[in-house]
């Protein structure tokens, strides 16, 4: 990954349907996360020099990112597309670049303004905002409030640890996936939301996002509780909480 720095050389370009990216949005609940997003990009019948360098690049206002995407004969896209450096408040971008192999930057071809499938849902109140507040001997707890909806609170007497929440995969693997449980588990029943009740079809959103299909007859603890236990591992694997720590913590130089 690396952040936009010098000038590029968009003489004679070819233009790539943007059709040919795909850009989605990874659902998040926690507030304050870089936004991540995983891609596609399709170059099957192109006519395109095979070592020519392929980009991926996000804007927003000022603010860019490069991601390195490998070359047109080998795509080597990342899994995970983490935003951190883009300004927020506003609808991120995209735009693809086939650069030269010759080192001269000149762009072979692009593709502009690719807008992200589910930013909508980015760009939304976070689902599960954190509060701080003093839960004695509690590390956290989630607070479902029927009319507003849930609340994550963590314990203001550790100190540090919600930034940790925010950074570490270790306390999100830890925390979020049965925070999600707790929250599904409350969840009001569909169509029953009114004017002063909306948050469950916020999080039925957010459940599409993830692949989950219409929950199941609210009479059915079984069903219910297979469904919700899907819907937790659905989220885990888009995250990859232990693929995450297992590759941090993985010796240098091999594999384990």
């Amino acid at each position: 990954m690396l952040s936009m720095q010098r000038r590029l050389n968009s003489t004679d370009r070819r233009r790539i349907p943007k059709d040919r990216i795909e850009i989605i949005f990874e659902p998040s609940l926690e507030a304050d996360a870089a936004p991540c997003a995983r891609a596609s990009i399709n170059l099957d019948g192109i006519d395109l020099p095979a070592d020519a360098r392929v980009s991926l690049e996000a804007y927003f206002r000022s603010s860019a990112m490069r991601f390195p995407c490998g070359t047109v004969g080998t795509l080597q896209i990342p899994s995970r597309i983490e935003l951190s450096d883009i300004d927020r408040g506003g609808a991120i971008q995209f735009r693809l670049l086939i650069i030269a192999a010759d080192g001269s930057g000149r762009i072979v071809a692009a593709a502009d303004g690719i807008r992200p499938a589910g930013q909508s849902e980015l760009e939304r109140q976070a689902l599960l905002p954190v509060t701080e507040t003093d839960l004695r001997e509690e590390i956290w707890k989630v607070d479902v409030d029927e009319r507003v909806g849930p609340r994550l609170l963590l314990n203001s007497r550790i100190p540090g640890l919600a930034a940790k929440l925010r950074s570490e995969p270790l306390y999100q693997g830890l925390i979020l996936p049965h925070a999600l449980r707790a929250v599904l588990r409350g969840l009001p029943p569909a169509g029953q939301d009114g004017d002063d009740v909306s948050w469950g079809e916020d999080w039925r959103r957010f459940l599409k996002q993830l692949g989950m299909p219409d929950e199941p007859d609210l009479l059915d603890d079984e069903a219910r509780d297979e469904w919700i236990e899907d819907a937790v591992e659905n989220f885990s694997a888009i995250r990859k909480f232990a693929e995450s720590l297992r590759t941090r913590d993985a010796p240098a130089g091999g594999d384990e």
